[in-house]
């Protein structure tokens, strides 16, 4: 009887949690046999270049959400559509399909579909150079990221939006920083393009040659696992090889991988790629005193970037205009049924219509509303981010300036300024010397090792041996930056003592 009354008694909330748990289990067989098997389908015909077999796959996966009421399959559908269209070079229909899908997620709880349309808002405005508002977006998108298991990060490819933060970060001389991001949109997915990109970075930014080398080799070692797979980051990966051969010198080397890279873009329709494709063979053929290739290879340049500013994909841009009348056909066909009906039927027609016209008035002042208070919003995070980078920016130029200086007081102020750094160290090895802590700190600071010589008054190889015993000392893997390995030290992600 106990048991009954208990039943009784607690009846609604064993109601609710079946519901929930039954609500739990549909959206993953939705994501299990619609999202996943569309995202890879749809990612693989992107990146061979198959647009026109992508939009297609994508017309019939959103007949079949529209069918069975599943929004968020259609919200994923008009996310790869817009995706499509931007790579053609439309942004108009881009940005139409991205407010269907806006509209269509307004009351999901897939946090993975979000962080997906905000990404694609993002890079549609950084090719657009509204650089800061890319940034907004793409912090909007890491947001919903952060929400997500790993598995819906892999499957969702959300690696893309680490990748684009630090792509957006170079687009406002914040270079450093984008190193950071590289690291953990690898962490998610550990591929060949995410690695040429770290390599990239090192080769123009960091200038560190060696670490440059050991990203192109394992960017090269994952693509060759893909062997007979033809994609476009096939062809990014080759071009960050053929600028690291150039670097080299090595320019023989350097065409070889501009030819292969060039080859994947043409088959692949990366039409944004191949006049810089053309740009880097020229001035390769300059370095080898071929002036007849060079002539040919600026004329292709400047060819296909007149090409590229009047690009137009027909096949493609007919099967989206078909999309977006299916809805005006249907409209048509239904007013010329209409005319048969009553007076009746039309007075009924002309009340709803009344409805909606005030029920939209409605909607129309709330949005405004809520755009003012986003903008406000959005300016108010500007400012309290331009002066927190200002602050670091001033901090840190103090201290490169301390430790320039061989100044006594730069370790203390360094623990002020990153009270949490020194301890991190210290419970990784409790044996440092204050010349060692004092080492890390201007590593931490990004000296270079002919600078941290030049500071402490030694020898440029001194200070490499120093770096190399605290490489020992520290437990560090030989094939990782300091940087990176001081990064997951002080986020708590390295734990080893």
């Amino acid at each position: 009887m106990k048991n009954i009354d208990f039943l009784k008694r607690n009846f609604a909330l064993w109601v609710v949690l079946c519901i929930v748990l039954s609500s739990c289990t549909s959206d993953n067989q939705k994501k299990e046999s619609f999202d996943y098997p569309l995202l890879q389908k749809n990612e693989a015909l992107r990146l061979a270049g198959n647009y026109e077999k992508a939009l297609n796959l994508n017309q019939e996966y959103l007949h079949l959400a529209q069918k069975n009421g599943y929004t968020d399959g259609a919200a994923l559908c008009y996310i790869n559509i817009s995706n499509l269209s931007v790579t053609v070079g439309n942004y108009e229909k881009g940005l139409v399909f991205l407010r269907k899908a806006e509209a269509a997620l307004k009351n999901s709880h897939n946090e993975a579909l979000k962080a997906r349309i905000f990404q694609e808002y993002g890079q549609m405005s950084k090719v657009t150079k509204l650089y800061n508002t890319a940034l907004e977006y793409n912090a909007k998108a890491l947001y919903y990221t952060q929400q997500c298991t790993l598995a819906d990060k892999k499957k969702y490819n959300l690696q893309k939006v680490f990748a684009n933060r630090a792509e957006f970060l170079y687009d406002i001389k914040q270079n450093d920083s984008a190193l950071m991001y590289f690291h953990k949109a690898m962490n998610i997915d550990n591929t060949g393009i995410i690695n040429s990109l770290i390599a990239k970075h090192h080769l123009y930014y960091t200038k560190r040659i060696d670490s440059a080398k050991f990203y192109i080799d394992r960017a090269l070692a994952l693509t060759d696992k893909e062997k007979g797979v033809l994609d476009s980051q096939k062809g990014q990966v080759y071009r960050v090889v053929g600028d690291y051969y150039k670097a080299e010198e090595k320019d023989s080397l350097s065409l070889k991988y501009y030819q292969e890279g060039l080859d994947i873009f043409i088959r692949t329709r990366k039409v944004y790629n191949i006049p810089f494709m053309y740009e880097a063979m020229a001035e390769t053929y300059g370095y080898l005193g071929d002036k007849e290739k060079e002539t040919e290879f600026n004329n292709k340049f400047t060819h296909a970037k007149e090409q590229l500013s009047n690009i137009q994909n027909n096949t493609v841009n007919q099967i989206i205009d078909q999309l977006l009348t299916e809805q005006e056909v249907s409209a048509q066909t239904f007013k010329l049924n209409s005319i048969i009906f009553s007076g009746l039927i039309l007075l009924i027609i002309i009340l709803i219509a009344f409805l909606l016209y005030k029920r939209l008035k409605q909607v129309k002042r709330q949005i405004i509303n809520e755009s003012a208070d986003l903008k406000s919003n959005i300016t108010r995070l500007q400012n309290e981010s331009e002066a927190l980078n200002h602050k670091i920016s001033e901090n840190n130029n103090e201290l490169r300036l301390l430790a320039e200086n061989n100044d006594s007081s730069f370790l203390t102020r360094f623990q002020e300024i990153y009270p949490g750094f020194v301890e991190a160290l210290l419970k990784r090895n409790s044996d440092l010397s204050s010349a060692e802590l004092w080492l890390c700190a201007m590593i931490r600071l990004d000296f270079s090792s002919k600078q941290i010589a030049s500071n402490m008054s030694i020898e440029h190889k001194s200070a490499q041996q120093k770096k190399y015993r605290l490489r020992k000392r520290l437990g560090i893997p030989s094939e990782e930056d300091f940087l990176v390995f001081f990064q997951k030290l002080e986020d708590g992600e390295d734990q080893k003592i």
